[in-house]
């Protein structure tokens, strides 16, 4: 039976706890937590997409629904500009600038842990640790950010179908 194992290959089975997994899982949290942060921000971007083209149909849904609201017998049409409206001003909750985390540190807060006076690096194991702990904030934060995107996107969607559906009820009701 020792003779069978001996011809067997050797699997690889890397790093093992005595010899470097620590460090190695360190790496593989930073490396996991930027690409979950490079995925953040494609996300955004595509709210950001999804938000233009929301404000887009809202204002020219209000702008349609206001002009045509002028005439006495479709006064009612207010209501469904006034829909379209807080869409718009749903959707540029989105637009507003604030706080973003991207991938990557600044070289500067690498280069300075080693003089950090509460809490200096001394291996490269605890500065790769301290690396994947600061993205794991990020990621909380943004994650926090679309949370609040993802809710004022569904409102600016539901407001203008709402507006959509109300005129369209008003204009076969008075056509009847």
């Amino acid at each position: 039976m020792t003779q069978q194992n001996a011809d067997e290959p050797e699997i690889a089975v890397g790093e093992k706890a005595v010899k470097g997994l620590r460090l190695w899982l360190a790496r593989e949290a930073q490396r996991q937590a930027e690409k979950r942060i490079a995925s953040q921000v494609d996300i955004w971007g595509k709210f950001v997409t999804r938000a233009t083209s929301c404000i887009g149909w809202a204002v020219t849904l209000t702008s349609a629904f206001a002009a045509i609201s002028t005439q006495y017998q479709y006064r009612f049409l207010a209501l469904p500009a006034m829909l379209a409206a807080m869409s718009a001003i749903c959707a540029c909750v989105i637009l507003w600038p604030r706080r973003w985390n991207i991938p990557g540190d600044t070289p500067l807060y690498v280069m300075d842990m080693m003089e950090n006076p509460k809490d200096p690096m001394t291996t490269e194991l605890e500065a790769t640790e301290a690396l994947a702990i600061r993205v794991e904030d990020g990621i909380t934060a943004n994650s926090l950010t679309l949370t609040c995107y993802g809710r004022a996107l569904f409102a600016a969607f539901s407001l203008l179908i709402a507006s959509i559906l109300l005129a369209a009820i008003w204009v076969v009701l008075i056509t009847f």
